[in-house]
């Protein structure tokens, strides 16, 4: 009887190793605040999702993707305009640090990912000489380091805020969950920061190229 109680012991064990053996330790990247039905989206999946009908040649600063913003608490404006939603869908580094979105219901979202996975993935600066340039530029530029730019995170500063940060997960990135990516979102700021209130410095990150000239 002693003997049947280890072996199934065991196998207990077995398969628990099995099942964490390729999962790493999530690690927070950052935080977002969003619409109703994005934080519909997030609730049914727990991850991000980028339509590539967004996408566009010239459609934002650093390329096409999820932008994460990188906000100090009242450094940004109130959002007043709907394109924030659609290609620069607002996140921070710390909870709670961009400003709600009048007009609608805001939800407060907080993103995780895979630890071993995020240090494995390439990351770059992007500096302001490609700011605008389109993506078939940015891609060009990303190459160069020996990296494949839609399986590479890219940080800039936000033109026009600064010292301001900003980071792009690629739509293709974001859509295969290459990084495992795990999203809770909140209906207040308070019941986010209950849950998580760790702020992350992208600095830390290993990132090829410079930062350039801040956006002014």
């Amino acid at each position: 009887m002693l003997l049947g109680n280890i072996n199934r012991i065991s196998i207990f064990l077995a398969l628990v190793y099995l099942c964490t053996s390729g999962q790493g330790a999530r690690i927070v990247i950052g935080y977002r605040v969003v619409a109703e039905a994005e934080a519909r989206r997030i609730k049914d999946t727990k991850t991000p999702f980028r339509d590539p009908a967004h996408d566009s040649e010239f459609g934002s600063q650093i390329g096409n993707g999820v932008y994460l913003g990188k906000a100090i608490p009242g450094e940004l404006p109130t959002v007043t305009h709907g394109w924030i939603t659609d290609q620069h869908i607002s996140a921070v580094e710390r909870p709670g640090g961009w400003r709600e979105t009048k007009g609608r219901e805001n939800f407060h979202c907080v993103f995780k990912a895979d630890e071993d996975k995020f240090d494995d993935a390439a990351k770059a600066w992007v500096p302001s000489t490609y700011w605008d340039e389109g993506e078939r530029s940015i891609a060009q530029y990303i190459r160069g380091f020996g990296e494949d730019p839609d399986e590479t995170v890219r940080i800039s500063y936000i033109a026009g805020y600064g010292k301001t940060l900003q980071m792009l997960l690629p739509t293709s990135m974001v859509n295969a969950d290459t990084l495992d990516i795990y999203a809770k979102c909140f209906p207040s700021k308070a019941e986010l920061m209950e849950y998580e209130n760790e702020i992350v410095d992208w600095r830390d990150w290993n990132l090829y190229g410079e930062p350039g000239e801040p956006g002014l």
